[in-house]
């Protein structure tokens, strides 16, 4: 006769139903959390809409308000404002690509420099809103020695926006060194809001 002893079976009964119960809890417990998130979570907000880059010519106006600068200690400094002309927003960051060009439209000497800068803005363009920089000349490197070769005069300056093959230009009549080589020009800073000074 085996006289092995035997779990009661009120006992194995007392342990399935708590274990029933426990889970109804667990799972009562996991559907009101769910519920509850769901309630009070805030509809997403839609995504703001791109603003494309403004594109050279076909969005942007390019003009100098004071062909005869500010001269400063040898310098000549001119405002160069990059006005939107489009019927959208459009965005400039960086700096323009300058250069001066011969009335046969042959570049003229080296394009500009630009100036090191840590933070460059994103601005935005409204539908004819102006964004500006400033670019400096430096006359006295223009001469016939030193691989500038010889000195013609500009007939006007030509820049192009970031990324883009149509190019803006503004009369400015500089004198310019024939050669590459030698910079005499700069872009003093990035694309910043609002018309320059004139």
């Amino acid at each position: 006769m085996n006289h092995l002893a035997t779990r009661p079976r009120t006992g194995r009964l007392a342990t399935a139903a708590g274990a029933v119960v426990a889970t109804c809890a667990i799972s009562l417990a996991a559907c009101t959390a769910t519920g509850t998130t769901a309630a009070h979570a805030s509809p997403a907000s839609p995504a703001s809409p791109a603003i494309s880059t403004c594109t050279g010519a076909t969005d942007l106006h390019l003009r100098i308000p004071d062909t005869r600068g500010h001269k400063t200690a040898g310098i000549t400094y001119y405002t160069l404002d990059f006005t939107n002309t489009s019927s959208s927003t459009c965005s400039l960051s960086g700096f323009p690509f300058v250069s001066m060009i011969s009335r046969a439209g042959r570049q003229l000497g080296s394009p500009a420099g630009r100036a090191r800068m840590t933070v460059v803005p994103l601005v935005r363009l409204a539908p004819g809103a102006t964004a500006h920089t400033t670019l400096a000349y430096y006359g006295g490197k223009v001469s016939g020695t030193s691989g500038c070769g010889p000195v013609a005069t500009a007939f006007e300056l030509r820049a192009y926006v970031a990324g883009q093959k149509r190019a803006l230009y503004a009369a400015l009549g500089l004198h310019s060194c024939s050669h590459s080589g030698r910079v005499y020009l700069l872009i003093t800073q990035s694309f910043r809001a609002g018309a320059g000074a004139s």
